[in-house]
């Protein structure tokens, strides 16, 4: 071969071994449901009542981040609520240092019954949809959710005890 020529293949499998292929996308550590939630590394289940130093401590593992922040909301219906919320839409709601909701805009966790944040309504499974102030909810499995503005995608999803004000 000529010179020239290797240079030229030399130059090609170089390049080729700078070209990428989209990868799948990462699986979710943990699925939220009815009861809680369930890691999908783990056959034990982070159900409602355990306690919340514990299932903070567990989804921060699981997600690899603590909460943005803590705080209380002391004019809940339900009473006193103490929310946890992580940066990218995760919020889980305790009462008495027991955790009983959760509430989620995260589009990269799922939500029992094949809810997803960001899902058009159209893929959603079947469900009960009604009109109420806070706008389209729906339910299914006892997951809720609350559309978009337009009605075209979840905007959250929820479980559990929960702080909305209707």
């Amino acid at each position: 071969m000529r010179l020239p020529a290797l240079i030229a293949l030399a130059g090609s499998l170089a390049l080729a071994a700078c070209v990428t292929t989209p990868s799948e996308p990462e699986p979710p550590v943990l699925t939220l449901d009815a009861r809680g939630i369930q890691p999908t590394v783990s056959r034990l289940r982070i159900d409602f009542g355990r306690a919340q130093v514990g299932v903070i401590d567990t989804v921060t593992r699981l997600l690899g981040e603590g909460p943005m922040q803590i705080t209380t909301n002391t004019e809940c219906g339900a009473g006193p609520i103490t929310a946890a919320s992580w940066e990218d839409g995760l919020t889980l709601n305790f009462q008495d240092g027991n955790f009983v909701g959760w509430v989620n805009s995260d589009p990269g966790l799922p939500a029992g019954g094949g809810i997803l944040p960001g899902q058009p309504r159209l893929a959603l499974p079947q469900g009960n949809f009604s009109i109420t102030s806070l706008g389209t909810e729906f339910s299914r499995t006892e997951v809720y959710g609350l559309l978009t503005e337009n009605d075209e995608a979840v905007r959250i999803v929820w479980a559990g005890t929960t702080c909305f004000f209707r």
